[in-house]
Order: C-alpha cells, then structure tokens, then sequence
C-alpha cells in the first residue's frame, strides 16, 4: 500500500536544514507561518518513518492513490480526494478539513470530544539538552520556551517579573527560539497563555513534554493540553491565577524534595515521548490503524460514504463553533 506525504515544494526546508535533519545535528527550526508547520508536522514525521524502515514517499503533488498524510492548511478548503486516496489531515494549530477521511489532532482532549479524529502529541524539540546537574538545588531562573506574545500578559510585566526577583531570588525569563532546545540553566518551565481558565483544546502540550525531557518542574495553565496528559501535582503543576503561580514557585524554592518528585515523575511520563516512541506511534498509526478505517470505509456503499461525508462536515461546523 503506498504511503505518501504531501508537502507543497515551496515550504522544503532550505538546503542546509534539509542536510541538518537528515544528518540529526542540531537544527534551528522555523518559527511561524505555515512553513514551519508543516516541516515540524510532514517533512519531519516523513523522515522518522523513512528511517526507521518504513517505505514512505515525500510527494509535492497530490497522488491518485493510497494513504495521503497531508498538513490540513495545505489542502483548498473545498479539495476532495479520489476514492482510491484515504487522506489523513494532520490538522496541527489549523482547522480539520472536511475532504479527510482521518483528522490528526495535537490535543487529546480535542480528540475525545470530536469523532473520526486520533490523537497524536506533536514532536518534542530536537536535539534537547537538559538541565544541568551541577546545578544542583538551585532554584533561581524559571523560563518560558515559546513566543512572547503567546505567554499571559500578568507574566509578561516588568514591574512583576522585577518584584518576584526581589522578593524570592527567581528570575523569570523568555527564552528566544534560537535557544528552545537549551535547558541547561532553567531550573522550572513554565507556560501559561491565560489565567482566565480557557481550554485551548487546539493546543499541544508540547512545552510540559520539553520540560520533562529536560528534567525540569513545569507549571501550566487551565488548558486541556495538560490535564489530558498530565496530572496535577504530581507530573507537574497547574496554576489559574497569578496568587497561585506564585504559590506554586514559593513551594518548589522551599522544597526541593518536591520537586525532584515532580521532575521524577515527570521524567519517567517523558519515555512515552522521545524521538523514538513518536516514530513508533506514527509507524502503528500508518501500518495497523489507517489501513484498518480504509478497509472499513470501503466495505461502505457509495450512499453511505456521501452520508459519511455530510455528517463529517456537520460534525466539524459545530467543533468550529466550540472552538471559539
């Protein structure tokens, strides 16, 4: 059965990030837009497949058959594959697309709630390095891995980030994206996009799983992201207003016994998520579950599908409208 990924030629990486992915060297990633997207999403899960053994192509023109991986945002909105196509929409920080017959979603909560979708965790960093050891006990810079604008606004303030070192000796700091591979010198991450107890269920707990690959503590926010895959006061720490944000760092600085737990409990749920689980999970996902709905799908009358297919495009009209 012939397995594709489809990634417009204009969003390749260059020349020297292709070489430095292919070769596992440190690569700086792209940071916005949907280049960065689907080389994150496609060209890199593309290339995990490939090598681990799996016969997979990267294609620049939709095939005419097999199974199709494709970014959502790259398929026209009113784009339907062929009968002998099964596309599976990796849907990432987008929107589902009606025309595929498998949507990919970053946040299990997300998942659960929405039918005909799987739930796969984005890639952690590559080429991570952890917290220092000698360290040791130190508790004194906390960082936020991630763009500035993306981290609530309470956190971003001078005058609060000036009175938390004042008072406590901790540092608060956002770390460029040049460096998000770079844990060395953090000894808590951090990422909070709002304390107004919002879900963000398109969201991926990408940042909690960098954390605990870095043996770092994590503090989260309310969203979805991380009590779907984490547990609050034991993997990490959920915080749902500035009072217990701060609570939260008071405690960690006053107990390191806590928070080797955290960071040990933390560090064995990271084993689920290192490079070489993820190409696993993506390698089952392509090899037992995909073919398995396919063959479902084509037992189906011509009807049926067309029935199918409404119901998926009612299904993700009322989503869109939970989303918001």
């Amino acid at each position: 059965m012939d397995v594709s990924f489809f990634m417009p030629e204009k969003y390749l990486p260059d020349p020297a990030r292709r070489e430095a992915w292919k070769s596992g060297a440190p690569i700086q990633l792209e940071q916005a837009g949907k280049g960065a997207s689907v080389q994150s999403w496609i060209f890199q899960t593309w290339l995990h497949v490939q090598r681990a053994g799996l016969p997979a192509k990267l294609v620049h023109e939709m095939p005419d058959q097999g199974i199709v991986i494709a970014l959502t945002g790259n398929l026209a909105p009113a784009f339907r594959p062929k009968d002998s196509v099964f596309l599976v929409g990796v849907v990432a920080d987008g929107l589902p697309h009606a025309g595929a017959c498998l949507q990919i979603l970053q946040n299990a909560a997300h998942a659960k709630r929405l039918a005909g979708t799987v739930y796969m965790p984005h890639w952690t960093q590559p080429n991570l390095l952890g917290r220092d050891s000698l360290r040791g006990d130190r508790f004194e810079e906390i960082r936020f891995f991630g763009d500035e604008p993306n981290l609530c606004e309470e956190l971003r303030e001078m005058s609060f980030r000036s009175t938390l070192e004042s008072k406590t000796g901790i540092r608060l700091l956002t770390t460029p994206a040049t460096a998000w591979h770079d844990f060395r010198s953090t000894d808590c991450a951090f990422a909070i996009r709002s304390f107004d107890r919002k879900r963000h269920d398109h969201k991926p707990p990408t940042k909690m799983l960098n954390a605990w690959l870095a043996g770092v503590p994590f503090l989260g926010g309310s969203e979805s992201a991380y009590s779907s895959e984490g547990r609050d006061g034991f993997n990490y720490l959920s915080c749902s207003s500035k009072s217990e944000f701060l609570e939260n760092l008071k405690r960690l600085k006053a107990d390191p016994d806590f928070r080797r737990k955290l960071v040990h409990a933390g560090t064995n749920d990271s084993l689920r998520h290192t490079q070489e689980a993820q190409t696993q999970r993506w390698i089952s996902l392509i090899v037992d579950e995909i073919p398995a709905r396919w063959k479902s799908r084509q037992k189906k009358s011509a009807v049926n599908r067309r029935l199918e297919n409404l119901w998926r495009r009612m299904r993700l009209m009322i989503d869109r409208r939970l989303m918001d």
